[in-house]
């Protein structure tokens, strides 16, 4: 089963809201779609400016560590670690910065050949989707955000169990 990742790393100003903060918490639910299926993947994440932890919880456990350019997956149900470096993470700052508004709730972004919709909802980030180079529809909502939360940094250390397989 593939998963698909949208990262977010920004600092910065969205439209016309003023979103500069140290971190971000959130739940979401990503749906991906094509023209035989459809998959739907929950969970939360917190970002900072160069780290972030995503948790799938559903349909199955996953957690990805991002630090900068270096990931990290861990697949429970696999018994299994997955360490890669990324090259072309979405740029959500650039994303923003290039987003023209459409109607009221709902502003696009073209970057790196992908166009982005992106709706705010009462001065909130309600949902970005996008179309992957695999011709995927993505939508990610987002549900509970907060802002600027004290956390504990271990939050951003993978914690990989010894029995795990560590594929490099």
């Amino acid at each position: 089963m593939k998963y698909f990742i949208f990262f977010i790393f920004f600092n910065l100003n969205i439209f016309a809201l003023d979103l500069n903060f140290e971190n971000f918490s959130s739940n979401f639910e990503q749906k991906i779609s094509n023209k035989n299926s459809s998959l739907i993947y929950k969970g939360d994440f917190i970002i900072t400016q160069n780290k972030a932890f995503w948790n799938y919880t559903k349909p199955n456990k996953k957690q990805i560590y991002i630090n900068n350019k270096e990931v990290v997956i861990i697949e429970p149900e696999l018994e299994q670690a997955i360490y890669t470096q990324l090259q072309n993470l979405p740029n959500l700052q650039k994303i923003f910065k290039q987003a023209k508004k459409i109607s009221q709730e709902l502003y696009e972004a073209k970057y790196e050949n992908t166009t982005y919709n992106i709706k705010i909802k009462n001065n909130q980030l309600e949902n970005i989707s996008y179309k992957d180079e695999l011709e995927n529809f993505i939508v990610i909502y987002f549900y509970n955000q907060q802002f600027n939360q004290k956390i504990n940094s271990e939050i951003f250390i993978p914690k990989i169990p010894s029995h795990y397989d560590i594929i490099q």
